[in-house]
């Protein structure tokens, strides 16, 4: 039982920052500089409990994991598939989409300057996806278990509080209805990545999926505002 209660409070304390910090940035802060400090604060938060977490409470590692060729292929089938499915999405949806509100809203981030536009797709496609995988799935998804015992509902609550914080995010450049659709395939990637962690402990096949489906991601942005 204390396990389970550890492991409870493990959980909220990391599941709920995401979706906190951009409450935050966005709509609690009074000032940009206040919604950065902000930023970086819940970043290192639900970076460094989750790491804390897994050395020193579990005496346990980060699991990249060694990679055979089941995973690396479940790795690459899955992420090449997300890739063509957001393509095909964009080129189903992609001018129903509001470019303008998306500069002004991105605007403010400096994004729209192309040299830091690259310097921000190369880390959220290569650190934050790693990041994200961290937290998302080593950390809340085994904490899921843990209490669950069920590898079914800890897919299911680990795909859903992924998507809560994208979903939050999306609210600002989306309409109703593409937000949902958006956030319907993010479920279905966090469903993915979750069932490919249970399936084969390594941090490394989730990691690549997920950077191949970023990749899609970050093209389509460029296209959009550049």
């Amino acid at each position: 039982m204390e396990k389970v209660t550890r492991a409870f409070i493990a959980l909220f304390l990391v599941s709920v920052m995401p979706t906190i910090s951009i409450l935050f940035t966005y709509s609690w802060s009074e000032s940009e500089l206040q919604g950065q400090i902000f930023f970086v604060f819940a970043k290192l938060w639900y970076i460094l409990i989750p790491v804390y977490w897994i050395y020193r409470i579990e005496e346990s590692r980060l699991m990249f994991g060694e990679t055979n060729y089941n995973g690396m292929a479940e790795s690459l089938i899955s992420g090449i598939i997300m890739f063509v499915v957001i393509a095909v999405i964009f080129l189903l949806f992609g001018e129903t989409i509001d470019v303008e509100l998306m500069k002004l809203e991105i605007g403010a981030t400096g994004l729209l300057n192309l040299p830091l536009f690259i310097v921000g797709m190369i880390y959220w496609i290569t650190i934050n996806s790693l990041v994200e995988e961290l937290v998302f799935r080593q950390f809340i998804g085994d904490r899921l278990l843990e209490i669950t015992e069920r590898e079914y509902i800890t897919v299911f609550f680990s795909a859903a509080i992924f998507t809560c914080h994208h979903t939050v995010l999306l609210s600002l450049y989306f309409d109703p209805w593409q937000n949902a659709l958006a956030s319907l395939g993010i479920f279905i990637a966090g469903v993915t990545w979750s069932v490919l962690w249970l399936r084969h402990r390594s941090l490394f096949v989730c990691w690549l999926s997920h950077a191949i489906a970023d990749l899609a991601v970050f093209g389509i942005a460029y296209l959009i505002l550049f």
